[in-house]
């Protein structure tokens, strides 16, 4: 019925307006104003049927207008949420290697932990290792340093001369002439000592002032015996370790060292208020007033 009525509308209109043509009224318009091609279709009587195939696509539109940029002065337009979103996923990013290598210190550090709870009884064994070492080594120190003391004390005691860790005494000096190279080898031997060894000039000068203060009565020179021998091969003197020094690096006594195949043994000159004096070789036999000796202290 609703259809019937809508159908019969625009007749009457129609025929409205042909009666009033000679004078058209505000209600009455052209009749291609008042149908629309829109309206007749909505007029037209449809018929259903099969759908044919679809039509011939239309051509592409025209591409829309961009955007204008931000004006100078002004920020341009910016995706906010955008920058939250990727500031969000960097710092989660950075949080979840931050806390993977926390984790990874974290296990690092409780086997250092452990490996440490199994080293420190060694350490601390070694520490004590070493504490009681170092005692022991002060201990032995200090003993040989007292030991040393003693000796010193007990070299000054015998009248002897304590000089680089040794003590040299004059065991027998007389104001005559009586002991021989031998008998001199035995005298230091009778007191557990050996004969003297002179290594340097400054050792020289101490040994030869220790000397001429024990100088005998009514001597203002006198000789002693001392350890070296002299090769005149080699003008060396030699010594008991096998040691050779050149007969330059002493002061002898004017005209020596001799070169006669005999004189192979060496004496010591002490003269009281006179440069002329020093070392001297001669033979084995020869007698002198003295021995110096020579004991470790």
């Amino acid at each position: 019925m609703s259809k019937s009525i809508s159908m019969l509308i625009p007749v009457l209109a129609l025929f409205w307006c042909v009666v009033s043509s000679s004078q058209q009224h505000l209600v009455c318009k052209n009749i291609e104003d008042v149908f629309t091609d829109d309206g007749l279709a909505e007029t037209r009587l449809r018929h259903i049927g099969i759908q044919g195939p679809p039509g011939k696509m239309g051509s592409k539109g025209e591409r829309g207008i961009r955007g204008l940029p931000g004006t100078e002065g002004s920020p341009g337009r910016v995706d906010y949420d955008r920058v939250d979103d990727v500031i969000d996923e960097k710092i989660a990013n950075s949080m979840s290697v931050m806390n993977s290598t926390i984790s990874e210190l974290k296990r690092n550090l409780s086997t250092l932990l452990s490996e440490w709870k199994e080293l420190k009884p060694i350490f601390t064994a070694m520490k004590r290792k070493e504490a009681a070492a170092a005692a022991a080594a002060a201990a032995a120190a200090a003993a040989a340093a007292a030991a040393a003391a003693a000796r010193v004390a007990d070299c000054r005691r015998r009248e002897g001369l304590p000089y680089s860790g040794k003590c040299f005494t004059l065991p027998h000096l007389s104001s005559s002439k009586d002991v021989t190279y031998d008998q001199a080898v035995a005298e230091c031997a009778k007191h557990g000592s050996l004969l003297a060894e002179i290594h340097d000039r400054d050792q020289q000068t101490s040994l030869n002032d220790f000397a001429l203060r024990k100088m005998p009565a009514g001597r203002s020179v006198f000789e002693v015996w001392l350890g070296m021998e002299y090769k005149i091969s080699t003008s060396t003197l030699l010594y008991r370790s096998g040691m050779e020094k050149h007969s330059n690096q002493f002061q002898w006594y004017p005209t020596y060292p001799e070169s006669t195949s005999s004189y192979n043994y060496i004496c010591m000159l002490i003269r009281d208020g006179d440069s002329s004096n020093g070392l001297f070789n001669y033979y084995k036999s020869y007698p002198t007033y003295g021995v110096m000796c020579e004991e470790a202290t």
